[in-house]
């Protein structure tokens, strides 16, 4: 056993022996202990545990749903009329929104709080990417939490409902979850499974410096 253990690791047996440490049998049984323990846990992470890259690719799936999810909310098609010229009818321009879009909070914003209505002292609105056409004003809406999910700028939004924007806000809590999941499994994390060899190899090494010496009989 004694020339196994020296041949697998002659570093620590020469290390002992200039420690005067003879009990050999125990370094063998610290060695069988910690590759049985390294095997447990190699076997426990291929069979159960997923990967940083698996949990990525999970997060990132469920992101992308929730993604589509208020994209197809917000971007329901609306009412429109042939246009019909008269004091009822608001006109806008240029288009009907302002260029970029405020990235929201996913972890805090309530877009029931930023609903806005800026068409309805009209009955009808129309807007010069829209020639011909006109929207009822009290279908619409604008929303500068919702917007960064606008699709087609051509066209006013639909007013939500209540019960559509408690599911935005569900959505964005998915959202804000799953971008810090995948932002933190992207950081640089130390390579556990060398951190562990190392251990496993220094272990009876450092035990032995701890384990109380018998002492040598007069």
């Amino acid at each position: 056993m004694f020339c196994k253990l020296r041949a697998v690791c002659p570093a620590v047996v020469k290390l002992l022996f200039i420690l005067g440490f003879t009990e050999i049998f125990l370094v063998q049984k610290l060695l069988i202990g910690s590759v049985i323990l390294f095997l447990i846990s190699a076997s426990a992470w291929a069979n159960g545990a997923a990967t940083p890259r698996d949990q990525i690719a999970a997060a990132q799936t469920e992101m992308n749903t929730a993604i589509q999810k208020v994209a197809t909310i917000v971007n329901q098609p609306v009412n429109r009329f042939p246009l019909e010229e008269g004091p009822r009818v608001g006109h806008f321009s240029p288009g009907w929104f302002h260029e970029g879009a405020i990235k929201p909070d996913f972890n805090t914003v309530d877009v029931r709080k930023t609903q806005e209505f800026p068409y309805e002292r009209f009955t009808y609105v129309t807007s010069d990417v829209n020639p011909g056409e006109m929207f009822p004003a009290n279908d619409l809406e604008f929303n500068s939490m919702t917007k960064y999910f606008y699709t087609d700028r051509s066209v006013p939004k639909k007013r939500l409902t209540e019960a559509e924007m408690e599911e935005i806000n569900n959505l964005y809590r998915v959202i804000g979850r799953d971008e810090a999941i995948i932002g933190s499994l992207k950081r640089p994390h130390p390579d556990v499974s060398r951190l562990l060899m190392i251990v496993l190899v220094l272990a009876p090494t450092l035990l032995f410096l701890i384990w109380p010496k018998k002492k040598k009989k007069a």
